[in-house]
């Protein structure tokens, strides 16, 4: 069985880092190698609750706001292990077996980066069906955003929730050096592009296994390049 870190990021948004973890723990049955808790908010209060709540949890409680992306980062650096299940806050599972499947998946096609619970935003997919023993599953396709310059395309790069390997993340390492010009969607579209450019593809069940319970609660904007404003 392949050792296993999970790691949620979060953002002074509490309740919500509740509910997920709360979900994760009532749905998950894999074995876990580490638990990692990576916070934005730098509130002492808050660190001091994570401390109290989460007294087994490795935590990673930036001192200053540093954004997502380099959080993202800097929660990485402890993971020890190849394969881990990311989340944010606002990801809440509704039902097991998600990162079985997942690994099951992934393990039959190396080229997927990442596995999709739910489709998000009514992201495109290849019309065609993958089946991966009894499961099956899509391919994001490109879809294309407008930017500055003019659209451009997301292959389905996301730092919502999903199974990943360090193997993959080291090869673009790190993330928040990687140029973009624009808001979150560009940021990680620009991201994906490096995936995409070593023949990554991104995967989604057919079947939902989460849901989203932040919309409209973000902690962060669409806009600025840095600290707090910056996802």
């Amino acid at each position: 069985m392949k050792e296993l870190t999970v790691i949620f990021f979060s953002c002074r948004r509490m309740h919500l880092l509740h509910q997920s973890i709360k979900a994760f723990l009532e749905h998950n049955t894999y074995p876990l190698y580490d638990f990692i808790i990576v916070n934005d908010s730098a509130d002492a209060k808050i660190h001091d609750d994570l401390r109290k709540y989460f007294p087994g949890a490795t935590l990673v409680l930036n001192e200053r706001n540093v954004g997502l992306i380099e959080s993202i980062d800097r929660g990485y650096a402890h993971i020890k292990t190849e394969y881990f299940f990311h989340c944010e806050d606002d990801w809440m599972l509704t039902r097991g077996s998600f990162i079985e499947n997942s690994f099951t998946v992934m393990e039959e096609h190396p080229e997927i980066e990442e596995v999709w619970p739910t489709e998000f935003n009514k992201h495109p997919s290849d019309p065609e069906i993958y089946k991966a023993g009894n499961l099956e599953y899509k391919l994001m396709s490109q879809f294309y955003l407008k930017g500055e310059d003019g659209p451009f395309g997301w292959s389905g790069f996301s730092t919502a929730i999903s199974l990943k390997r360090m193997s993959d993340y080291r090869k673009v390492a790190p993330y928040h050096n990687i140029p973009y010009d624009g808001n979150i969607w560009m940021r990680e579209q620009a991201i994906g592009e490096r995936y995409r450019l070593l023949g990554y593809r991104t995967g989604v069940f057919l079947d939902n296994y989460a849901i989203n319970i932040g919309y409209g609660q973000s902690e962060y904007t669409l806009k600025g390049n840095n600290g707090s404003k910056d996802k």
